[in-house]
């Protein structure tokens, strides 16, 4: 497996508790879009004023901020470089890139995870609330299939537990919280889970669950969804190929995406969709996210 991160490898703060979530036996290897760069080269990829931003962590643990674009673009050609042979899956490791990324390997997008997630559940009317790392993001963020249901957004960094107090005052009529980036931690969602007394969404969570549907039933792979004895009987219909149909379709990838990552012709997976669909006994994407989200956030 390879995780691409926006910054410097290895991420001790998020990987090993990814893989952990898992509990398969997993060979990861790291890339980082700052690795190998100069101290003079990471400060070129400072936002401009008129360039949206990300933050991600660098090999000493310190934060940085980033220009979006730079990032996405590095991240582009790491990802575009892996051959089909290299890797069983891809996983791109950041949130805030709104963008696909041309892979030739089973791969999931983090942003894409976690907005089929967040879109699930507005989907029920339900109003949800984000919290970002930077205070900026949250007139950058752009879901356009969030205009039609209520979000509320605010901001707050990681493992500042003022600044999440904070954000909870401007979530105050949100009834599901999601923290809306990989670097929130358990630590963080425990803590805005007692100082609001509503459920938390916790980000990596969310990839977690997309890397697990693409990973688990392998003859070699222990069966995980212990906790969610429906999900996990309905999974255990699906063959390895509609297993990844179904990870990749959740995501809101298009058949033709879907294809290109597979190997296969977008008539295969439009019909593999149609098995899918039915072995899991639901009539739409979003209520299969929904199984999927109640999976790794059991009490929802």
């Amino acid at each position: 497996m390879a995780f691409v991160s926006v910054g410097q490898t290895p991420r001790f703060d998020l990987v090993p508790d990814l893989l952990a979530q898992l509990d398969l036996p997993i060979a990861a290897t790291e890339f980082g879009c700052l690795d190998g760069l100069s101290d003079e080269e990471i400060m070129a990829l400072a936002p401009h004023p008129s360039e949206q931003a990300i933050v991600s962590r660098l090999a000493d643990g310190s934060d940085i901020v980033l220009s979006k674009p730079g990032v996405a673009e590095r991240m582009a050609q790491i990802v575009s470089r892996f051959a089909p042979s290299d890797f069983d899956l891809v996983v791109i490791l950041t949130t805030g890139l709104f963008r696909d990324f041309e892979s030739r390997c089973p791969t999931v997008n983090a942003q894409r995870a976690i907005e089929s997630g967040i879109l699930s559940l507005a989907s029920q009317g339900t109003a949800v609330g984000l919290i970002q790392p930077l205070a900026q993001q949250v007139d950058e963020i752009a879901l356009p299939a969030l205009s039609a249901y209520r979000v509320l957004k605010s901001h707050a960094s990681p493992g500042d537990k003022g600044a999440l107090a904070r954000a909870l005052v401007d979530l105050a009529e949100s009834e599901i919280i999601v923290l809306n980036s990989v670097s929130f931690t358990d630590a963080d969602r425990m803590m805005v889970t007692r100082a609001s007394g509503k459920p938390v969404v916790l980000a990596r969570r969310l990839v977690a669950g997309a890397m697990r549907l693409l990973l688990d039933g392998r003859p070699e792979m222990p069966r995980s969804y212990d906790s969610s004895p429906i999900l996990a009987e309905r999974l255990a219909r699906l063959t390895p190929r509609e297993r990844q149909v179904l990870s990749l379709a959740a995501e809101g990838l298009s058949n033709k995406a879907i294809g290109r990552q597979l190997g296969i012709s977008p008539k295969t997976v439009e019909i593999h969709r149609s098995k899918v669909m039915s072995k899991m006994e639901v009539s739409s994407t979003g209520a299969l996210i929904r199984l999927i989200v109640s999976a790794e956030h059991p009490g929802f």
